[in-house]
C-alpha cells in the first residue's frame, strides 16, 4: 500500500542539510526507507546543495584544524561501527524494519517495557536533550488509551498499521501530532504493530483515571 502521510518540506530540507535533532532525524531517515517520492526529493535537495557549496568561497583553516578533525573521528570510531553493523541477530519482527533503527537497537534487540496489556515499549538513546524517542508496539486488535500530547509527536509506522479517529495508517506514514489532538491508536485486527515515535513531552491520558496515571508516564530523552 502506498505510503500516504509524508514529513513536510522544511523538515526535509533540514535532514537533507544535517539540520534535525537526532531523534527527528531517525523518524526522516525510517520513512524514506519506505518512500520512494521523497527519497527522489531528498537526492534532489542533496544534489542542489552540493551546486550551491561550489559558490561559496573557501576560509582558510587554523593550523590545528586537521588534528582536530581527526581526533573527533577517532573519538567516534565505536559508534560508526555500530550504526554500520547493527545488532547482527535480532527478532523476527524486527528483521525487515529499516536498517538504521535496526542499528541503533541493543544486540540483543529491543528491551520492551510493559505499558498495558496491549503496549509495550523501547526507548532508544540518540544523544537526544529535547526529544525522546521509542519503539511502541501494539498487539493485533490493541487499543492504547486516549491521550492528548503536551508537545509534538512523530509517529513512523514501521510494521502492520494502525487506525485512530482521524483514519487508517500503514508502514511509512510520517504521523505527526501536536498539544490539543486527542486521539486513541488501534492496532488491526490481523497483525500487530510496530511503530518509532519520536516526542518532545510526555503524553497526557484523558478519562476518568487520568489524574491517577499521568504521573506514572516518564519522559527522559537521551
Amino acid at each position: 500500500m502506498a505510503v500516504r502521510l509524508h514529513p513536510d518540506a522544511d523538515q526535509l530540507v533540514d535532514y537533507s542539510s544535517g539540520g534535525l535533532s537526532p531523534a527527528l532525524c531517525v523518524s526522516v531517515s525510517a520513512h524514506l526507507h519506505f518512500c520512494d517520492a521523497c527519497r527522489l526529493r531528498n537526492d534532489q535537495l542533496a544534489e542542489i546543495g552540493g551546486v550551491l557549496l561550489e559558490d561559496v568561497n573557501p576560509e582558510l583553516l587554523g593550523e590545528c584544524a586537521l588534528d582536530e578533525v581527526l581526533s573527533k573521528l577517532d573519538e567516534n570510531t565505536d559508534i560508526a561501527s555500530k550504526v554500520v553493523t547493527g545488532p547482527q541477530d535480532v527478532e523476527p519482527e524486527l528483521a525487515k524494519l529499516p536498517q538504521m533503527v535496526r542499528s541503533l537497537l541493543p544486540d540483543t534487540g529491543p528491551r520492551w517495557r510493559f505499558l498495558s496489556p496491549s503496549l509495550r515499549v523501547s526507548k532508544i538513546p540518540v544523544g537526544e536533550t529535547r526529544y525522546e524517542l521509542s519503539l511502541h508496539k501494539i498487539k493485533a486488535g490493541g487499543k492504547t488509551p486516549d491521550h492528548d500530547h503536551n508537545g509534538l509527536e512523530v509517529t513512523v509506522v514501521l510494521q502492520g498499521s494502525f487506525s485512530d479517529e482521524s483514519g487508517v495508517y500503514n508502514e511509512g506514514d510520517f504521523i505527526v501530532r501536536r498539544p490539543g489532538e486527542i486521539h486513541k491508536p488501534i492496532a488491526s485486527q490481523h497483525e500487530e504493530c510496530i511503530s518509532l515515535s519520536v516526542e518532545e513531552a510526555p503524553i497526557r491520558l484523558v478519562g476518568p483515571v487520568s489524574r491517577f496515571l499521568n504521573p506514572f508516564f516518564s519522559f527522559n530523552p537521551q
